[in-house]
Order: structure tokens, then C-alpha cells, then sequence
């Protein structure tokens, strides 16, 4: 008779966290140290979660997570890292809406039950490449919000023919050194995974690194849908009685990043002559407005990327 598996929701702050071993026992508060994690694992022990027959269910949590992943890692735990939108949205469904740390961890562990979430890869190169690529991307966003001011100081500095300062434009030449520098450093990580990627019409440097860093390892997806369904670019099925059978839109819950990096992938190469501009002109021709055919793209280049990533061959044209 198979071992009944144990689900533990976690619900992470900065300075501690809440652990929910079941329905029965009170969820229990530890401090988010070193100290409190032996004594949260102290505490599965006396309660024979083991590491055989326990899994571990944490909300993705910026950083607040990760040394609890890393050291349910080595004690042996399975832990799941689990996309905080499946949360909330479980959290929408229950009449009272409660929201506390403890009625939380419970909803983890409900969604962790349901098969929400990925385990975690430990992987330290991905994680400073996920690191090193948000770094990039909160520069980016500051050139080009610093970009919108220096537009309107040149403006005023013509109508007015005199000059104000130029506070901005050397903030911009900072900003635009230290995302060189980004890139440079992103190179250094998986470089091998990273060029393989990049021979994929549309994929660039920024989106293979992404892919990288947000995946991990590959082989944790066993089908390119699974794949389509971590970055959110999965149809979203629509079903009532036998009245109603169809597909909606996209789900958008999974990897934010991802989406972003593969519509913008999917933009670009429906501009250039390729296997992706043919399937994109196709949909066209079929009466697919132009969003639905650039979805379709998008799903259509992330099973080329799983296919190009899991053979480790380059793509051909």
C-alpha cells in the first residue's frame, strides 16, 4: 500500500514564515533563519512528515523564499514553488476573503494539494542569471522613464532657448554603462544553453538568458504544452454543461517574464522571413485578428525552443 503523501503549505515573510501541516493542526510561526528552519524541519519530524513522504508548497516570493527552498534542498524536502495569481485567485473563490499569514499558508497548502506549483531547481547559476536579468530589465525600465524626462527638458529648453541642466541625460550615460555591463556579466552563465536559444528566429540575447534563468532545467517539462503552460500562453478552457464547450483566452498564469519576453520575440519575427512569419500569415489568412495570431505564434515558438532546448541541437532553418 503506497505511503500517504503530506502537504505543507508555507506562507513566507521577511522575518518568518507560517506552516500549515493540515486542517486539524494550528498553522505554526518560525523565524526565517537559519535557527527557525531547523526548527521548522525539528517540527515535521516529531509529526513524521519525512522527507519521503512530504511535499512542501511555498508562494514565489521575490527572495523571502529562497533560503527555505535552498535548505529544504538539502534536508531532502520536495518543495514546490507555486505562482502567487493561483493564490489570490483561490483566495477570491472562499465567501469571507479572509486574509491573515495563517489563512494564507492554509490556502498554499490547498493549491499545493491541486498540483499547483513546480519544484524548486537549486540550480545557483540560474538563480544569478534570474538575478543579474531583473537588475537588467529595473535599468531598462529606468532609461527609458529618465528618456521620457529628458525629452520634455529638451523641449522646454527649445521654447524656452536657454538650457535647464543636464542631470538627465548623465544619468542616462550611467544607466546605459551599467547595462552593458549586465549583459556582459548575463554571458557568463549557461553560455551554451543561451547561444543554442538564440539560433531560433526572434529569440535574442535577453529572451534566451530569460529562458535560462525562469526554466532551469528543461526536462522538469515532459511536453512543450507544459512548457506553453508555465509561461501563461495556454488556452484558457471555457465549459458549461454540454451547452457550452470552447477555448477563451490565454491563461496568464504562469511566468510573467516569459510572456513578455516571447511576445516580444513573436513581434520580431513575424517581421522577418521564417518558419514563425509563415504560421503568423496563415492564422492572418484564416481571419485570426492580428493578437490571436500572434498568440498563436507565441505558442508555436515556445514548442520550437522546447524542441531546439531538450534535443541540444541548434535550430535549422
Amino acid at each position: 500500500m503506497p505511503n500517504t503523501i503530506n502537504y505543507v503549505g508555507l506562507d513566507m515573510a521577511k522575518n518568518d514564515f507560517y506552516a500549515c501541516l493540515n486542517d486539524i493542526i494550528e498553522p505554526m510561526k518560525f523565524n526565517n533563519d537559519t535557527k527557525g528552519i531547523k526548527s521548522f524541519f525539528n517540527h515535521l519530524a516529531n509529526h513524521d512528515f519525512n522527507k519521503d513522504n512530504t511535499v512542501l508548497g511555498v508562494e514565489s516570493t521575490a527572495s523571502y523564499h529562497l533560503k527555505l527552498c535552498l535548505d529544504s534542498s538539502q534536508y531532502g524536502y520536495k518543495i514546490k514553488v507555486i505562482n502567487p495569481l493561483i493564490v489570490k485567485k483561490q483566495n477570491q473563490t472562499d465567501l469571507r476573503r479572509v486574509k491573515n499569514d495563517k489563512k494564507d499558508s492554509r490556502l498554499i497548502r490547498f493549491c499545493l494539494i491541486g498540483g499547483a506549483g513546480y519544484l524548486f531547481d537549486n540550480d545557483p547559476e540560474a538563480i544569478i542569471l534570474k538575478s543579474l536579468i531583473r537588475q537588467r530589465d529595473s535599468l531598462a525600465f529606468a532609461k527609458l522613464k529618465f528618456n521620457r524626462q529628458q525629452t520634455d527638458i529638451r523641449h522646454k529648453e527649445k521654447c524656452l532657448k536657454q538650457d535647464i541642466n543636464p542631470i538627465y541625460a548623465e544619468i542616462i550615460n550611467v544607466l546605459e554603462d551599467k547595462i552593458d555591463f549586465l549583459k556582459h556579466e548575463l554571458r557568463l552563465y549557461r553560455p551554451k544553453e543561451q547561444y543554442l536559444l538564440e539560433s531560433i528566429p526572434g529569440v535574442g540575447p535577453i529572451t534566451a538568458a530569460s529562458f535560462v534563468s525562469e526554466v532551469g532545467d528543461i526536462n522538469r517539462f515532459k511536453k512543450p504544452e507544459q512548457l506553453a503552460a508555465y509561461a501563461g500562453i495556454d488556452p484558457r478552457v471555457h465549459q458549461s454543461g454540454t451547452s457550452v464547450n470552447g477555448k477563451g483566452y490565454i491563461s496568464k498564469r504562469g511566468n510573467k517574464i516569459l510572456r513578455t519576453r516571447l511576445f516580444n520575440a513573436a513581434s520580431v519575427a513575424v517581421l522577418h522571413d521564417n518558419m514563425f512569419q509563415k504560421f503568423f500569415k496563415k492564422k492572418r489568412s484564416e481571419g485570426k485578428p492580428y493578437r490571436v495570431a500572434l498568440v498563436a505564434t507565441m505558442r508555436k515558438m515556445t514548442h520550437v525552443i522546447y524542441a531546439v532546448w531538450t534535443r541540444g541541437t541548434p535550430f535549422v532553418k
